[in-house]
């Protein structure tokens, strides 16, 4: 018994001395109840309040946090047990009773999961907390009366004289239990503990031969506990020695310091402390996630980058949204955000030249001859001419007129059968049907290849030597206007190539350009899905009059 009662010494004293430092951690109880037996005159399976009688202990509990606490008990029960008050025939025609005692200290390990509650954000509050326990002890039970109503003692416990000399051994107290806490440090409580031993003789009966049939006892009674320690000046549930606000009221979780808005940072440390955030910045609300705290972001409520001060750029341009005049379009900030695909310094969508690098002064579009007249209406691009003459110079002889200009086309034409190329003899020029393209598609169908083929035949003809064709893609609006840029440069690609593999044209009197979306050329997506072919040669000079 020495052994064990050391040992168990020596468990209290270790979990003393690493628990959990809180309020109140030593506690003083006491336990006034009854106490009853389960052996050969009481069945063992049902115990309690059986034939009882006056129970009682003393406590000394040690918390260990405010979930687990180690009690140290020393408990006192009366064990009666009357055959006569058997619900069993046979054990009231017996008659056998007894009438003993036990004196029992233990050690227990009580789980009480709610006890935390009692502290709510540092201030008491009066709560009804459930708990379990489970430990080891020793029973001291000594002599026991038996009365064996006339039977022969020697006959009835023969078969066990081995015990008959038995004063304890080691039981295994297992409860339960609900305590109502009155105040900071004090509770009421309703405690039931059923302890299992390994002997059969503590009421002076033995069934042998069977070693289910150990006798047990059950201490039931109402507790009554107060607690004793350190100081806690504010009354939150920390001493003041582990407490960081020892005279402001607060909960563990910000060991004892005020939190009000209860995002778990105290509010000497929360620089928002009347509105809940995250300790990653010092307890200030992020409404929208980004890493930047609502204070200090420009766009609280949409999350975006550090470096924008929390402003969205859904371009990936370095401009923020809110001051980005293209926000869907990758630009530079020297023009708010929006691109600038020649590289003019001029935005494409102000830009009337968006594939070519030109001059502010005409709105991006080039005049590679200087003469102050944009490439795209100079009819002579690489000839510094007047305006009157739509960019080419003063001719020594005429150009050649609109009449004129036709009837050489006819004949230049007659007789060709041409299905795909005809003479347009209102603005007098040589008109091709256009090539027409499915949805994001380039590449080219026999109908297609019939019209190209037609262009290089017309090449071919004596008097068209001078001729040059563009092909000008296009695209619809379905895409974004980078996307339809270069479907658009692709199927001009397409057309130019296929004619370049071809006899009759000359390479160098081809040429292509893609529009993309901005310059639609009919109302339908269809119409805006072509190659336009346009065929051009220089004015034509007459000998002037």
């Amino acid at each position: 018994m020495l052994k064990h009662l050391l040992l168990a010494a020596a468990m209290f004293t270790c979990l003393s001395m690493y628990g959990q430092k809180t309020q109140f951690p030593w506690e003083f109880g006491l336990k006034l109840g009854t106490s009853s037996i389960g052996g050969d005159m009481i069945d063992n399976d049902i115990v309690f309040l059986n034939q009882p009688k006056f129970g009682g202990a003393i406590m000394l509990r040690r918390r260990l946090g405010n979930t687990f606490a180690l009690r140290g008990a020393l408990a006192y029960g009366g064990l009666k047990s009357d055959d006569n008050e058997s619900d069993e025939a046979a054990r009231r025609n017996r008659g056998f009773t007894s009438d003993g005692s036990v004196i029992e200290p233990s050690l227990s390990l009580e789980f009480e999961p709610f006890a935390g509650k009692r502290f709510t954000d540092g201030v008491f509050k009066k709560t009804l907390s459930p708990f379990i326990s489970a430990g080891v002890g020793y029973g001291i039970w000594g002599e026991v009366d038996t009365d064996y109503n006339g039977a022969s003692n020697a006959s009835v416990t023969a078969d066990n004289q081995g015990n008959l000399d038995d004063s304890g051994g080691v039981v295994f107290p297992l409860g339960a239990g609900l305590k109502y806490y009155l105040s900071p440090k004090s509770s009421l409580g309703l405690d039931i503990t059923y302890r299992m031993t390994g002997d059969d003789l503590i009421d002076g009966v033995s069934q042998a031969g069977n070693p289910d049939k150990d006798d047990a006892y059950v201490l039931t009674g109402l507790t009554f506990a107060t607690g004793f320690g350190k100081k806690d000046t504010d009354k939150d549930g920390l001493y003041d020695e582990e407490d960081d606000c020892p005279t402001e009221a607060g909960p563990a979780s910000t060991n004892g310091c005020p939190d009000t808005d209860s995002d778990g940072i105290a509010d000497k440390d929360d620089k928002c402390p009347q509105v809940a955030g995250l300790a990653t910045l010092m307890g200030c609300p992020d409404g929208d996630g980004d890493g930047v705290a609502d204070g200090d972001d420009d766009c609280p409520t949409e999350a975006g980058l550090k470096n924008l001060n929390g402003c969205p750029d859904g371009d990936g341009d370095g401009v923020a949204d809110k001051d980005d005049k293209c926000p869907t379009e990758a630009g530079i900030a020297a023009l708010m955000g929006c691109p600038d695909g020649d590289g003019d310094g001029i935005a494409d969508g102000d830009d009337a030249c968006p594939a070519e690098a030109g001059l502010a002064k005409f709105n991006g579009c080039p005049d590679g001859d200087g003469d102050g007249i944009i490439d795209k209406e100079d009819e002579c691009p690489t000839v510094a001419g007047v305006a009157a003459r739509n960019g080419c110079p003063e001719p020594k002889d005429r150009p050649e007129n609109l009449q004129e200009r036709i009837t050489r086309y006819s004949q230049l034409i007659a007789g060709q059968e041409f299905k795909h190329i005809r003479v347009d003899s209102t603005n007098g020029t040589i008109a091709i049907d256009r090539i027409y393209f499915p949805t994001n598609i380039h590449s080219l169908n026999r109908p297609d290849k019939v019209i190209i083929e037609e262009i290089d035949r017309f090449m071919a003809l004596p008097g068209a030597s001078a001729f040059s064709i563009r092909f000008e893609g296009h695209a619809d609006r379905r895409s974004s206007e980078e996307y339809n840029q270069r479907l658009s440069e692709r199927r001009a690609n397409s057309a130019e190539a296929y004619a370049a593999g071809k006899e009759g044209a000359n390479p160098s009197k081809l040429s292509q350009i893609g529009f993309g979306e901005l310059k639609p050329v009919g109302e339908t997506l269809k119409e805006n899905r072509v190659v336009i072919p346009v065929a051009s040669e220089p004015t034509r000079m007459v000998k002037g009059e």
